[in-house]
């Protein structure tokens, strides 16, 4: 069974602001693997329909939220296994009291690597948008444009 036969819908992650509708179409698209066409087909409804459901701020959050949340299990699920693969090959290290260091330094890196990248990721998650700032700088030239502009800004 995969995680899209699972119905993403849960009263806790959905908003109550979002339509039945627009809420039936994103919960039909996460289970038909985020397919515009398979949701058309399922819910007989037109792709442009779909799609401009889809682009709604609140149901486009809501999709946004469920895939996140998957993508975070997947790679807890991924560490989990990993970290199991280092115990058992630590204990083959052990046992054998022979060996190659390099394949159990190779498997310690890539565990350090996705949890930097999952930190990463739950920092992007927690900050808000950077404001940027812009500044300007006009150069109007020399000649009378420049003099023109000059006396404009001067008042």
């Amino acid at each position: 069974m995969s995680d899209y036969d699972i119905a993403p819908y849960s009263e806790d992650a959905m908003p109550e602001a979002i339509s039945p509708e627009g809420a039936s179409i994103a919960n039909t698209y996460l289970a038909n693997a985020c397919s515009i066409n398979d949701t058309s087909r399922v819910l007989d409804i037109p792709t442009h329909e779909i799609s401009a459901m889809l682009q709604q701020p609140l149901v486009k959050t809501y999709v946004n939220s469920i895939l996140r949340e998957h993508g975070y299990r997947h790679m807890v699920q991924i560490a989990t296994k990993l970290d199991e693969v280092i115990d058992k090959k630590w204990e083959e290290l052990e046992e054998a009291d022979i060996g190659s260091n390099k394949d159990i330094a190779d498997l310690l890196q890539l565990a350090h690597k996705m949890r930097l990248d999952m930190s990463n990721l739950l920092q992007k998650d927690t900050a808000g948008p950077v404001a940027q700032k812009n500044t300007q700088v006009n150069v109007y030239g020399e000649g009378n444009y420049g003099k023109l502009m000059e006396k404009l800004i001067e008042g």
